[in-house]
């Protein structure tokens, strides 16, 4: 087979898995044909990409890519593509907390042939939208990701959840319409959509066309920057991933906010003034690190929370993607630091994803979602018929993950990052965002904690009935992902160096000492700091701060006034 053809099963098979599960539709619902063709359509979208990945690894491994236009259409009229190991990295991704997440909805709904269809029509956008290099198909394929999700949000059924689409819907709208307008006014100059034919025709350029080429390159990034939810653009997020269904915030968190960074990283590798572009975005990570945390903190629904600290991690991120471009992402320092805002991108897609499917599990057999009220859950799930209280030890790895404590991948990834980052102002924001990580971490780990007050059996039988039916479809997605992200922890040697490989072409990274004496005596000051602030925050004065925070008002209308802000301030810097 050729490589071409490899390259492109991996968008093919999920749309042409969507089409099954639609035909699905045609039978009567719950008919065992249905079923057939629902799960059938999952397994061909979900499970045969896999193949062509393992047969597109060794060539990408060694270094190798694969590009040009698609069909061999003439390059002034056909697409252009790329696959090469940031490609393959980001399809691992996408296709390994999906599956995940989809054997959980199978559980815990939603579930039919509608949900699965859309659910792999957004797998195969998020797999064209890091293969494209053309900037008008990275355009639908932002559209498509972002349509699906409108979609998926709802599906929950929760009060608020179609308005929390809706807004979603509204500001990623008017985003990608800027967007738009970005993308033609680089064919404008240039005559052309690939990447590498707009850089080249813009180097040069002075006087209007230069103001028209920046202005077009703060559209395109600010679009993109909303998708990523970096402060102060952050305002859609909480709402849509604490409001849909367990296994979509999952996917949400995990992978759909990731993919457009990465995708903008080929673009602005091209241009000059993508180094200035992503010092700013460093500083927007760093800030949105400590923010979201303490925004975080104040939280009293538990899913909220999670979706916060989706805000704050993806602040790592977006701080060492930034820096590295900015620095040079071909240098031996951005490298790195490109590898280690890669791995935690990666680990942070599946110790958050086991988060919000073991909370989800839990509040769903417990009927409760508010971390004040929520008290001893594992009798909730032994009620529900999780005997042994799995779905705890689950939420432990994630949380022990998620607040870097080894040999949890989460400590690789995010100690990678401040290797790479030691030396600059910006490695003070991320460890006081550690701290308060452990800190809102041990409030919510609260709703397991045993409980003098109990409630009678009979307001405990509905919750768990309801999650019963399923659980064992939950219980193996989430051990899926438990035994991820240990695996991936302890092998972290072997996971650094082929991540490093694909994202350098071939090239073998210097490896950090991530287990050296002062690398643990941070890793404990900075529990123990967290110890500590959770402490501090029981006091009242600082309850009373924490609920101001909590219910502060917050608007449609800010989500857009926050939006222009940012583009304006973006503008600014680019031009003066």
């Amino acid at each position: 087979m050729r490589t071409e053809d490899l390259v492109f099963m991996t968008i093919m098979l999920p749309l042409f898995g969507a089409a099954i599960a639609f035909f699905a539709k045609a039978f009567p619902k719950g008919s065992l044909t249905s079923k057939i063709l629902e799960y059938g359509g999952a397994v061909v979208g979900l499970v045969l990409p896999w193949w062509a990945l393992i047969q597109l690894f060794g060539p990408v491994y060694q270094g190798e890519s694969f590009s040009g236009v698609v069909g061999g259409w003439n390059p002034a009229l056909g697409i252009f593509y790329r696959f090469d190991g940031l490609s393959w990295l980001i399809q691992l991704l996408g296709y390994s907390v999906g599956l995940a997440a989809y054997i959980y909805s199978v559980g815990a709904g939603p579930r039919g042939p509608a949900f699965t269809g859309i659910f792999l029509i957004q797998t195969a956008a998020l797999s064209a939208a890091i293969i494209t290099t053309d900037m008008f198909n990275l355009f639908v394929c932002l559209e498509v990701l972002g349509v699906t999700s409108y979609v998926l949000i709802p599906t929950s059924k929760k009060p608020g959840a179609s308005l929390a689409a809706f807004s979603y819907l509204m500001v990623s709208a008017s985003a990608m319409v800027l967007f738009l307008v970005g993308t033609y006014g680089l064919y404008r100059l240039s005559g052309s959509l690939a990447y590498s034919e707009i850089a080249s025709a813009v180097q040069g350029l002075s006087g209007t066309d230069h103001r028209v080429y920046l202005m077009s390159l703060v559209l395109l990034v600010s679009a993109i920057a909303i998708r990523v939810a970096v402060m102060p653009l952050y305002g859609w997020l909480p709402d849509s991933h604490a409001l849909a269904p367990h296994a979509i915030s999952s996917v949400l968190s995990g992978v759909l906010i990731k993919t457009p960074l990465f995708a903008l990283s080929r673009v602005l590798g091209l241009f000059v003034q993508g180094a200035d572009v992503g010092l700013l975005m460093s500083y927007a990570g760093a800030a949105t690190a400590l923010v979201a945390v303490v925004l975080a903190l104040s939280q009293s629904d538990a899913k909220r929370l999670l979706a916060y600290h989706s805000i704050s991690q993806i602040g790592y991120v977006v701080t060492a993607w930034g820096t590295a471009i900015s620095i040079g992402a071909n240098t031996q320092a951005g490298l790195v630091l490109m590898t280690a805002a890669y791995l935690h991108a990666l680990f942070h897609a599946f110790f958050k994803g086991l988060l919000f499917l073991s909370v989800g599990t839990t509040v769903d057999l417990a009927g409760e979602r508010n971390v004040y009220r929520l008290r001893g859950a594992a009798r909730y799930l032994r009620a529900g018929g999780d005997r042994l209280a799995l779905t705890f030890v689950t939420f432990l790895v994630g949380a022990l993950s998620i607040t870097a404590i080894p040999p949890m991948n989460g400590y690789i990834s995010k100690n990678a990052i401040g290797y790479g980052m030691k030396g600059s102002f910006l490695y003070l924001f991320l460890t006081l965002a550690g701290v308060g990580t452990v800190a809102s971490f041990i409030k919510l780990s609260r709703i397991y904690w045993p409980s003098a007050a109990t409630r009678e059996e009979k307001s405990v039988e509905p919750a768990a009935e309801k999650g019963n039916a399923g659980l064992g479809y939950r219980l193996t997605a989430q051990f899926m992902l438990a035994g991820i992200c240990v695996a991936t922890g302890v092998a972290f040697p072997q996971v650094l160096d082929v991540t490093g490989r694909l994202l350098s072409g071939g090239q073998v990274l210097k490896q950090p000492n991530l287990y050296g004496s002062a690398t643990l005596l941070k890793t404990f000051y900075t529990a123990l700091a967290g110890v500590g602030l959770f402490m501090l925050i029981q006091l009242k004065p600082m309850a009373h701060i924490l609920h101001v925070i909590r219910e502060r008002p917050r608007s449609f209308q800010g989500l857009f006034v926050s939006f222009s802000l940012a583009t304006a301030a973006l503008a600014l810097w680019l031009l003066y």
